[in-house]
């Protein structure tokens, strides 16, 4: 679980940038974190699988039950970045059928097809890459990623990655 965590935070991470990229023509750094990974991805990957890998079979179960899970998880942890350190790191304000900013029809429609995606083909596909790894190998990579990620999360927790672009408003 810990490697699709981690896979997810950093594919994640890379959407994220690639989709602001596009947009503003400028690299973003959009998490809480500093480093390449933004947790709530891997978050919601990990439960994805835990409570819909045995539905791979019914894609449309998935995205159902995708659109509910993540975006209950997008909602909680927008709500407490914004209760505990007035942080918005997005703002659906102004989309079609937001919820106070935190949530919206388009962002739960695309967590709903990367749902499907997930459980339907990346979790297998990767599953087959992690175990050609030799143990040790990556036992070793698990756990230096682990580490700065903890080192991390301390940092953010002390300086929380804010500023110009990254957090809402500007």
């Amino acid at each position: 679980m810990t490697f699709y965590f981690f896979a997810a935070s950093l594919s994640g991470f890379l959407w994220e940038i690639l989709i602001f990229y596009v947009k503003e023509g400028h690299f973003r750094n959009r998490g809480f974190l500093y480093g390449p990974w933004l947790p709530v991805y891997g978050t919601g990957a990990v439960l994805m699988y835990l409570l819909l890998s045995k539905q791979k079979r019914c894609p449309v179960k998935v995205f159902l039950y995708s659109v509910l899970l993540g975006t209950s998880l997008e909602w909680i942890i927008g709500w407490i970045l914004d209760f505990f350190w007035d942080l918005r790191y997005w703002d659906y304000t102004g989309y079609l059928l937001n919820f106070r900013g935190y949530i919206c029809l388009a962002s739960a429609l695309g967590i709903g097809i990367a749902g499907v995606l997930w459980i339907c083909l990346f979790s297998g596909l990767l599953e087959n890459l992690w175990f050609r790894i030799p143990q040790k190998t990556g036992q070793v990579i698990l756990t230096t990623v682990f580490l700065l990620f903890i080192l991390d999360c301390i940092a953010a927790l002390i300086f929380p990655n804010t500023g110009r672009g990254i957090t809402f408003p500007e």
